[in-house]
């Protein structure tokens, strides 16, 4: 196959890959903070987290408070992690900013940030 023919027939693919947009959730329902305490749970691999106090209709970042010391610790140096809310081709998901990791948010709805203009 000639390599202009095979970069025309792969290009309507590449055109449906977009970058990931912040986003903000389009409601705080108990039910969608539900879906979103799953999703983030297993994306920590954690049965059970807390997650920090943002209004995820607001405020693109969300985090997941670690879990508190145990009986014999002391202080803890743990620290929150933290997940972008995306939009990427019409589709809600949470990317951890740590290794950017995409995780479906299958069921909700978001808006994309508007531009800081």
């Amino acid at each position: 196959m000639r390599p202009w023919l095979m970069l025309a027939a792969l290009l309507p693919l590449a055109a449906c890959q977009s970058e990931p947009q912040l986003a903000t959730l389009t409601d705080a329902s108990p039910e969608t903070i539900e879906v979103l305490s799953s999703v983030l749970a297993t994306a920590t691999g954690r049965a059970r987290i807390q997650l920090g106090p943002h209004d995820v209709t607001r405020d693109p970042v969300v985090s997941v408070l670690p879990p508190p010391p145990g009986p014999m610790e002391g202080n803890s140096t743990a620290m929150p992690a933290l997940f972008d809310i995306v939009l990427m081709d019409g589709d809600c998901y949470v990317r951890a900013q740590s290794d950017g990791a995409l995780h479906a948010l299958t069921g909700l709805t978001c808006e994309p940030v508007p531009d800081p203009a």
